[in-house]
């Protein structure tokens, strides 16, 4: 990266600085003046301050600026970010600015119908008090604003405005300025925050840096100042996307029974790949994670300039990892791009309706799409398919894990890779600091690419060279890296998954021992329709134009949020383990009580979370503790297929007969059946386990069609009636009631089944 490019992404990331300094200090000054002379305490790089000084035409015109001052490609960028996540909203108030105003929630104008929450003021961390929505304003006050700038000065003051500090920035940027609005015009919509807006900023101000350099225009006046209309009209940027496909494969397709101690390190292994990936193809180009809209689940988009230059590096980076996949894995994984070419204006509110910003934004990312499906159609070229069929036909010894032959380690019975996850396993928990380098030893990531754990001290002392990565914790630093948000909660210690089929938590802490069904359960669990979400999320009552990037950028990294970061936090003290959490979907081992009523408050809170605009589908299933992975995996996967094929936001247990819509779920059976039968039994103790084991079993052999069914449930209750003492002979008759009109409804009785078994699971001393 060139020194010019450099302050590029310095003065446009911090452009709007002076925002959060005007908000804590209410000076009657221009945010652009307050910011450049903040900036002044920590550099004296004049391209860096006029950025800052000069990104409106009222300061522009005022000032006597080179025709190549970078200035004006912070000016025009600045306006595209602008008009691409400022909207007007129906108001008969007065163009005016209120400095107090907290951030709306992104899902306010998500789906048909648009509403109105606001994000409590505070800074982002993995604290959890503050961070659902709520109906009533709460207003930043000066003091709150006043903390952030003291954690913005207090780090700018030891980093240099150097290409290794870049991440650092936005790292800064992002934990202090993620529920900061970017507008306070009460006339306009305030629900993309002031990180956003920065970030988008300085990704579209370097491609446009790009776009230019190709061209050797560097009349910046001319082009993007003078000339600005036409510059709109220009197709300079490229919506660049990739997709991994093999991911579920690789994770799931391990079947020894002690394949689970890497499980974990496999999903946190495939994330690494993908973002290495987006690292690579940055790297060729000079530019930063200011240029990424998403990446997560192995998938991510990118903004970059239309470019010869880029379309080179997103075939080499293509090209490279395709073949490290082959090397490593031969055809199991495998990488495809895809492009779209837009104009600022494609990106602006500038369209006649509504309808027409809809039918742009959603071509630019079918394009991506399509491109992306025709890669995987023809995944090689001639040259290597020869390559792979001249390998032929591998014998020999093979990994008890994976089945490949390919470089086994003596004495293990397990291939490198295979060897190296189970290894890395305990260090992904422990660990908070990994390096990506080019040293062999550690786990390779991708070609000439490969991770290691490194300590705090060793990165302090200047001992680490590579590109950093923290997990779950905003670090400042040197070849800083993203923060890498993991769900990582584990009740264990380790990995022995089957210890939680134990139930005797004495093992583990000194909490008495439960009784119980000796049983783990698995949920999997994923976003319905996230797809939408991305391409048509935003219409609000039909129209487009909230349909944009940065509200997409906003959208994309609040489920991150939540799936990566949050859920460390809803899980915490629950004896379970969170195996995978991506972006959208989600794998847990616990125990099977535990991993019930984790689902449940899960779901609950991410309902709250997107304002119940997005919902969950979810497979519960219960195995024997040394069930193979790969058949867990595959059962709770069918599960939550057959949730997925319920019309969605639905969960199935343990069969796919138990399917049931998440609401009646917990409504009628866990907080409602579930509860009276368990309260109805505990206080008629002489109707033991065979009355409980003989109602279920009339009820599971229930033929919908033969009223000898019902006859036999109204023997039984009938004949247990005659036997119950006086005192307890109403609660009696009511269980007999609720049972035998429970029984002429279908879903009624399917869910009293599902509660009867619940409670069986939950009495019984199982071996």
């Amino acid at each position: 990266m060139d020194d010019k490019m450099n302050s590029l992404f310095y003065g446009s990331v911090l452009h709007d600085i002076g925002k959060i300094v005007q908000r804590s200090t209410n000076e009657r000054i221009t945010h652009s003046r307050i910011g450049v002379n903040y900036l002044r305490k920590f550099t004296d790089n004049i391209d860096i301050l006029h950025q800052v000084n000069y990104h409106h035409v009222k300061e522009i015109n005022g000032a006597k600026l080179e025709n190549n001052d970078l200035a004006f490609i912070t000016y025009i960028a600045d306006n595209i970010a602008s008009g691409t996540d400022r909207r007007k909203i129906e108001t008969d108030t007065k163009r005016q600015w209120d400095s107090k105003t907290n951030l709306e929630d992104i899902f306010d104008r998500f789906g048909e119908n648009s509403t109105r929450r606001y994000i409590v003021p505070s800074m982002l961390s993995e604290d959890t008090s503050k961070i659902f929505p709520v109906k009533d304003k709460v207003e930043f006050n000066s003091s709150e604003y006043t903390k952030i700038v003291t954690r913005i000065t207090n780090t700018l003051s030891v980093i240099n405005f150097a290409p290794d500090y870049q991440q650092s920035v936005l790292n800064l940027i992002e934990a202090t300025a993620s529920f900061i609005p970017s507008s306070t015009n009460v006339q306009e919509s305030v629900d993309v925050s002031l990180y956003d807006h920065m970030r988008l900023t300085a990704g579209i101000a370097c491609a446009i840096y790009l776009f230019l350099e190709e061209k050797q225009e560097y009349n910046y006046k001319n082009t993007l100042y003078n000339n600005s209309q036409n510059f709109y009209r220009q197709n300079a940027f490229k919506l660049v996307s990739f997709d991994i496909s093999g991911i579920q494969k690789f994770l799931y397709t391990i079947t020894t029974s002690g394949a689970h101690k890497q499980l974990r390190s496999r999903s946190f292994y495939l994330d690494m790949i993908s973002e290495t990936i987006v690292d690579s193809l940055l790297s060729k180009l000079g530019l930063s994670r200011a240029n990424v809209i998403y990446s997560g689940g192995g998938r991510a988009y990118l903004v970059l300039p239309n470019t010869k230059s880029a379309d080179k590096a997103i075939k080499e980076v293509e090209k490279e990892f395709n073949q490290f996949f082959i090397d490593k894995f031969n055809i199991q994984l495998y990488v495809s791009f895809g492009s779209s070419i837009f104009t600022a204006n494609d990106l602006m509110d500038k369209k006649d309706n509504d309808e027409d910003n809809e039918k742009i934004y959603n071509s630019i990312f079918r394009e991506v799409s399509h491109q992306i499906s025709e890669r995987k159609l023809s995944r090689y070229d001639v040259s290597t398919i020869k390559q792979l069929n001249m390998g032929g036909k591998k014998v020999g010894r093979e990994c008890i894990i994976c089945h490949s032959v390919d470089n086994l380690v003596e004495g293990e019975n397990k291939c490198q890779l295979c060897f190296s996850l189970e290894n890395f396993s305990s260090d992904l928990q422990k660990e908070k600091y990994f390096v990506v380098d080019d040293e062999v030893s550690g786990l390779q990531i991708g070609p000439n690419m490969y991770i290691h754990k490194v300590s705090e001290e060793d990165i302090k002392s200047g001992k680490v060279n590579g590109k950093i990565y923290t997990k779950n914790e905003f670090v400042t630093g040197a070849d800083q890296s993203i923060r890498l948000m993991m769900g990582d909660y584990s009740y264990l210690h380790n990995n022995e998954f089957g210890k939680y089929s134990d139930r005797d938590w004495t093992k583990v802490d000194s909490s008495s021992s439960p009784v119980g069904i000796k049983r783990i359960a698995a949920l999997r669990c994923d976003v319905d329709d996230l797809g939408y979400g991305f391409i048509g999320g935003f219409k609000e009552q039909n129209s487009g134009k909230y349909n944009t990037f940065s509200r997409i950028a906003t959208f994309s990294r609040r489920m991150s949020i939540f799936f990566k970061t949050y859920i460390n936090s809803f899980a915490k003290d629950k004896r379970l383990t969170i195996v995978y959490s991506g972006g959208d979907d989600v794998f847990v081992l616990g125990a099977w009580d535990e991993v019930i009523e984790f689902a449940i408050d899960l779901r609950q809170k991410f309902i709250s979370w997107t304002d119940g605009k997005l919902t969950l589908s979810a497979g519960i299933g219960m195995f024997d503790s040394k069930t193979p992975i790969n058949v867990i995996a595959r059962e709770t996967g069918t599960l939550e297929d057959a949730a997925k094929d319920n019309d969605k936001n639905s969960i199935a247990l343990f069969d796919t007969k138990y399917t049931f819509n998440f609401d009646y779920f917990i409504d009628n059976v866990y907080n409602s059946k579930l509860s009276y039968i368990k309260e109805f039994f505990e206080n008629q103790p002489e109707q033991g386990k065979t009355f409980i084991y003989r109602l279920l079993d009339l009820i599971y052999n229930r033929d919908t069609k033969d009223k000898i069914s019902f006859a036999r449930i109204a023997y039984t209750l009938a004949k247990a009636e005659e036997s119950i003492s006086k005192d307890k002979l109403e609660n009696f008759t009511d269980f007999k009631s609720k049972m035998l009109n429970w029984f002429e409804d279908e879903e009624e009785i399917l869910s009293t089944e599902l509660a009867l078994m619940l409670y069986i699971y939950q009495i019984r001393k199982d071996r």
